[in-house]
């Protein structure tokens, strides 16, 4: 049983991870298409239910490590940053990347509300939020020296980098 925990964590972990790296470039794509007055409603669903489901992973992930009986934590050192002797830095990067992603989320379903030039601000930090999960993951994953997990990590972030470096025409006088 020990070993399925350990299978669904890392699992769940992984995948919410490339589900996030599809909704990053489905969102910096949605923008893209905006400014070129291309439609993006279908883009912007997948946006949305990319971003949903990597969530609902993230909470199988850490309703998950309740459950490892290999590394035992609390509900404190797994919901409170620094709280933990176990990998404190990669435990604390994943906390981070919990609320920051439950921030984005609750933002996002409130754009309305809290209007449109505050959401695309906050919305804006997102990166940070890409940054310290892939942190976490370099630091926790038990796979970071298989050619698959560095493939996972490092060509995602080489093509965000790429994307949000990229200028566009607009920005460029094209």
């Amino acid at each position: 049983m020990d070993q399925y925990i350990w299978y669904l964590i890392r699992a769940t972990g992984m995948v919410a991870y490339v589900l996030m790296f599809f909704s990053v470039l489905t969102g910096l794509y949605s923008q893209y298409a905006k400014n070129r007055k291309i439609k993006i409603k279908n883009t912007l669903f997948l946006h949305e239910k990319l971003s949903d489901w990597s969530l609902i992973l993230v909470v199988i992930h850490v309703s998950a490590l309740f459950c490892d009986r290999y590394v035992t934590l609390n509900w404190i050192e797994i919901l409170v940053p620094f709280q933990t002797n176990y990998h404190p830095l990669g435990m604390a990067t994943g906390i981070f990347s919990l609320y920051f992603l439950i921030f984005t989320m609750v933002t996002s379903k409130a754009k309305k509300l809290i209007g449109y030039k505050v959401w695309k601000k906050l919305h804006g930090l997102n990166p940070f939020l890409y940054i310290f999960t892939t942190v976490h993951g370099i630091f926790l994953g038990s796979d970071t020296n298989t050619v698959f997990y560095v493939g996972v990590n490092a060509v995602p972030m080489v093509i965000l980098i790429a994307l949000l470096l990229k200028k566009s025409p607009a920005q460029t006088g094209n």
